[in-house]
């Protein structure tokens, strides 16, 4: 599901960065540098939808949003270079929007590994949450101690 959602997050921005990939491009900015803009105003809304959707259920509330959001920006630095390498790469033999599909699907396994495993990391903490809510507490009944003090199935 996890996947499904940071499909739906990055075609979201995907459509916001060649919008205005192909409005800074038609007022004559070179393709390149209108692709980097676009990038990098999307990453801001991509850090926004992963936060509360992609990632939803990895955030706590204590949990410092300027270190996850320069966390996210260090890798956005690092998939902005592949990205626009691909897209100077492809942009000679496809249109703006296809070579820039090109550069974003270069990008795309290192941003949601670096977010699976840096950015949102799973914190390791005395409470876990097992519902759908942050709020839920409940441990599963296996994880409950039995009347043997061992696990609730003794």
């Amino acid at each position: 599901m996890r996947l499904a959602r940071f499909s739906g997050v990055g075609l979201t921005c995907f459509a916001i960065q060649a919008g205005i990939l192909l409005a800074l491009k038609g007022s004559g900015a070179p393709g390149p540098l209108a692709n980097a803009v676009g990038f990098l105003a999307s990453a801001q809304v991509n850090f926004l939808l992963s936060t509360y959707v992609t990632w939803a259920d990895r955030r706590t509330p204590r949990a410092p949003w300027a270190r996850r959001w320069l966390s996210f920006q260090a890798t956005v630095a690092v998939s902005l270079a592949c990205n626009t390498g691909v897209y100077a790469l492809v942009a000679a033999f496809l249109p703006p929007v296809a070579a820039a599909a090109a550069g974003v699907s270069a990008g795309a396994l290192l941003t949601y590994l670096a977010s699976d495993h840096l950015v949102f990391r799973r914190k390791a903490s005395t409470t876990d949450h097992y519902g759908d809510s942050l709020d839920d507490h409940r441990r599963p009944a296996a994880a409950l101690p039995g009347p043997n003090g061992g696990a609730a199935a003794d």
